[in-house]
């Protein structure tokens, strides 16, 4: 019998932590941009021609809606285990970065929020990811058929294969040269065979090659619509929610500066960001999903600076010592951090002096430490101890924009988002449909051709789906608000929230007439991610009166 080791039981920890809150609550609504792809998979599975822009993560949907139904939670499973996957994927790297370093870098994969929130963002793109990462980490292990196995599926997913399949050359190229494997023709028929059984659902839908030719062509003529983000919005997002990558890509880059040798073994990782930053400024349709190399590239670097952490306080350092410290400094970092939360919901300036005094006492343990000329003790205990504040504030942002608030237009990763009216629209249909006819769903219900995917979605089960300019008097018609049914009969209209969308322009500081600025809409965000100003695109729902008469118990 074969016992679990240490490393094995926290692989399964890491694994364990990043599938719950990838998996878990999956049922919020869709929003615009994913309930369009799910529309194309009900379609095809209700027989209907249609185009897959992404074949292989379209017939995985379109598999999940056969056996569980077409529902919020299976049209997000697949990029949710994609998500789950794509964190576990340093297991691979153990040999060539360490056994620690690999533990570490799949910690700050499954604990990145941005990760988090594209797993958890229904889209074919974080499984095109996760297949570009798992033919990176299969390269640089010397596993070529493996990699070009990964490679041709990764070839499958149409329009989402291009950013990732420039990034993963790229970052390939760099860590193990072409010479050094020396792909066989085996290893090219492996490709193919993978892009072909992919693309066609293993061989069942052979129109899935045409389709992941035409997304290729369709990422080139992709122009940025309602749903794409600005690069700054992007960053911002990066920067606010990822503090513990990027300041440990930054250390990184500070300790290799003087080690070229260091410096190129870690090029890969440096490409991963460089190119994907690439990408994303090139890149017209853009989602938070494109910041996906960025982060992988930065958890890379900062996995060696953590390791090399971890590496020197077990060597020089005791639990007594580092100990202390590190309870002290946190406890002090925690103290500010509520100081200026308690600034931003109060807008009170005053409170911004606890950051001061947790910077003094700081400044004050580090220097009472160093008396005994040991500067390392202090400084590694309050490096520890500021991981460990930052990998709280992340795991908090986390889940605050995946599980806490999945409906707020005002996070910086999403632009729209689907209303919560919208199941009070849907409710209120049903319960109409019983009080007038005894059923749930036998009302005709009419919606405008221009209606959002997420009211689409919302409605797909509905007997009767149709466009507003059909003859007849339908039950219900759905329009936008400026408008009314151009159908005969009389109707009662009320208005309903569909979408709601954040720009985020009124979220800085402004200068006062008598001096300073105020920056109360700024800290209100960055807190809570409150925004002013959130525009609803409203629907009227129209109801004809002889229906809202039944419905009332009028006869």
């Amino acid at each position: 019998m074969h016992r679990v080791t240490r490393e094995v039981a926290l692989w399964c920890a890491i694994a364990f932590l990043a599938g719950v809150p990838r998996l878990a609550r999956l049922d919020f609504l869709l929003t615009n941009p994913e309930a369009a792809t799910a529309l194309v998979s009900l379609t095809v599975l209700r027989g209907e021609p249609a185009l897959f822009p992404n074949p292989l993560f379209g017939w995985l949907q379109a598999l999940l809606f056969t056996v569980f139904g077409a529902s919020e939670v299976s049209a997000r499973l697949v990029a949710a285990l994609s998500g789950v996957v794509l964190c576990l994927l340093p297991v691979a790297l153990r040999l060539q970065l360490g056994r620690t370093r690999a533990l570490i870098f799949a910690a700050l994969l499954a604990f990145s929020p941005t990760l988090w929130f594209v797993s958890r963002e229904m889209g074919g793109a974080i499984l095109a990811w996760m297949l570009a990462f798992a033919a990176h980490c299969a390269w640089r292990a010397r596993r070529p058929a493996l990699a070009a196995a990964a490679f041709g599926a990764l070839l499958a997913t149409g329009q989402d294969a291009i950013p990732p399949l420039i990034v993963t050359v790229l970052a390939s190229s760099a860590a193990l040269p072409l010479d050094a494997v020396r792909p066989s023709a085996r290893t090219v028929a492996i490709v193919l065979l993978a892009f072909v059984l992919s693309a066609t659902a293993l061989l069942m839908r052979p129109t899935g090659l045409g389709d992941a030719f035409n997304g290729y062509a369709l990422w080139a003529q992709t122009r940025g619509g309602d749903a794409s983000i600005s690069v700054g919005r992007l960053m911002l997002g990066l920067v606010i929610s990822e503090p513990v990558i990027w300041l440990g890509a930054a250390f990184a880059l500070a300790a290799f500066a003087r080690m070229r040798a260091q410096l190129r073994a870690e090029s890969a990782w440096w490409i991963w960001i460089a190119a994907g930053l690439g990408v994303l400024i090139v890149s017209a349709g853009r989602s938070a999903a494109l910041l996906a190399p960025l982060t992988i590239g930065m958890a890379g670097l900062a996995s060696a600076a953590y390791d090399a952490l971890l590496a020197s306080a077990q060597r020089w350092g005791s639990w007594r010592r580092e100990g202390v410290v590190v309870a002290i400094a946190f406890v002090l970092l925690i103290y500010a951090s509520l100081g200026v939360w308690q600034y931003a919901g109060q807008a009170r300036s005053a409170w911004l002096a606890s950051a001061v005094v947790a910077a003094l006492l700081i400044a004050a343990l580090v220097a009472a430490g160093s008396l005994t000329m040991d500067y390392g003790a202090p400084l590694r205990g309050v490096a520890l101890a500021g991981v460990a504040a930052l990998s709280l504030y992340t795991f908090g942002v986390g889940i605050q924009m995946n599980h806490a608030r999945p409906h707020n237009p005002a996070e910086p990763y999403r632009v729209q988002a689907a209303d919560l009216d919208l199941m009070t629209l849907q409710e209120d249909i049903r319960l109409i449909s019983v009080r007038a006819t005894g059923e749930p769903n036998a009302l005709d219900v009419h919606l405008a051709e221009d209606a959002p995917a997420a009211l689409q979605w919302v409605l797909r089960d509905r007997r009767r789906f149709d466009a507003l300019e059909d003859a007849g008097a339908p039950d219900v018609v759905l329009t936008p608000a400026a408008e009314k049914p151009r159908v005969a009969g009389n109707f009662i209209g009320t208005a309903y929230a569909v979408t709601a969308q954040a720009p985020l322009n009124e979220v800085r500081c402004v200068g006062l007439p008598w001096g300073g600025g105020d920056c109360w809409s700024l800290a209100r965000w960055l807190a809570f991610r409150d925004a002013e100003t959130t525009h609803a695109n409203l629907w009227v729902l129209w109801l004809r009166d002889d229906v809202a008469r039944r419905a009332s118990g009028m006869r």
